[in-house]
């Protein structure tokens, strides 16, 4: 069973040209916040760690599109030993990092 994630705030240290060019999106209105602008650039790296995973962005989209349909077994498409390999690895690194 899955606990709900519960929003908390995080502080970041991100570099000066970083920092910048979100804060010049944000001035733009590309984002109406800084906070907006963060999650986007973190939907897109997941977008992209989700490309790499299913081998290319045509078979991500057409995974997405027939799951949405519900007309396929996502086991026919992901190496589900690997994806868990990967997830419970950068897991490991996030709690060692946390110092748990």
């Amino acid at each position: 069973m899955n606990k709900p994630v519960q929003p908390r705030p995080v502080v970041v240290a991100l570099r000066p040209e970083d920092a910048f060019d979100l804060g010049e999106r944000v001035a733009r209105g590309e984002f109406s916040s800084l906070d907006e602008a963060v999650a986007a650039e973190l939907a897109d790296l997941n977008y992209r760690r989700a490309v790499e995973i299913m081998g290319g962005p045509e078979k991500l989209e057409r995974f997405l599109d027939e799951l949405e349909a519900e007309t396929i077994d996502p086991k026919d498409y992901v190496d589900a030993e690997n994806v868990f390999r990967e997830l419970l690895a950068e897991l490991k690194t996030r709690a060692e990092a946390a110092g748990e």
